[in-house]
């Protein structure tokens, strides 16, 4: 066999794992100081200028101030990587506009990362924010929306929730009523006691009548004062 060809046999199997076992190279840059590099969530840097290698495939790149405060400097990318190819990333500090939603406190999220929640300062670069709160339809705000001092109308999707029956006019008409049926009804039962002991001792009829009189009013405001505290307390049962 030709010396030439063995040669050429022997290295292309060589330029294949080379090719194979190359990797991709990047390079991010910025001006925020102190920062925290990460890729794909895990820290690989603290310093401005940062390179590495990588194998081929899809990373998300976080460049965040390195400070404990929600508006603190964040840039948030994606990239891929093919080809053993190099690529230069870089973040500068750029504006910042203030967002705030009504109702506020909603999370702010660019990507899957949390901001913070309104109101808040976020970065003017951020291609997408998304605002969610609970009961409220998600809202994504897109970059060119951001302004400075942008107020982001909510929807409410949840239940409304009904006054509580025991804040209601309706409760304190019933339990006022029903103090002064419960008054009633105890005054015009000792009123009866009294006639009826009059009657005992004077013999006088009319005492009796008037006996009767006093407990049938007894009666009858009690038993509205029955239903008065049935009603209240079914409405207590069913809330």
């Amino acid at each position: 066999m030709n010396l030439f060809i063995k040669i050429f046999m022997f290295l292309i199997p060589i330029s294949l794992i080379q090719s194979q076992d190359c990797k991709s190279k990047i390079i991010v840059e910025t001006d925020i100081v102190p920062v925290n590099i990460l890729i794909n969530d895990s820290l690989v840097s603290e310093a401005s200028l940062f390179q590495t290698e990588l194998a081929d495939g899809i990373y998300r790149i976080v460049v965040m101030e390195n400070v404990d405060r929600l508006d603190a400097k964040m840039f948030v990318d994606s990239i891929e990587l093919k080809n053993c190819e190099e690529k230069k990333l870089i973040y500068k500090n750029q504006e910042k506009v203030y967002l705030d939603s009504s109702p506020q406190d909603a999370y702010v999220f660019s990507g899957d990362s949390l901001l913070g929640n309104t109101p808040l300062f976020v970065p003017k670069n951020l291609n997408e924010l998304k605002l969610t709160k609970p009961q409220f339809e998600d809202k994504v705000i897109f970059k060119n929306q951001l302004t400075d001092n942008s107020v982001v109308n909510l929807n409410f999707i949840g239940n409304h929730k009904e006054e509580s029956f025991f804040y209601s006019t309706t409760f304190q008409i019933l339990a006022g009523t029903a103090i002064a049926l419960g008054v009633a009804s105890a005054y015009y039962k000792l009123k009866a006691d009294d006639a009826f002991e009059e009657y005992q001792f004077t013999g006088i009829k009319d005492k009796l009548d008037e006996t009767n009189d006093y407990d049938v009013v007894s009666g009858v405001t009690f038993s509205v004062l029955q239903i008065n505290f049935g009603y209240i307390l079914y409405r207590f049962l069913t809330e």
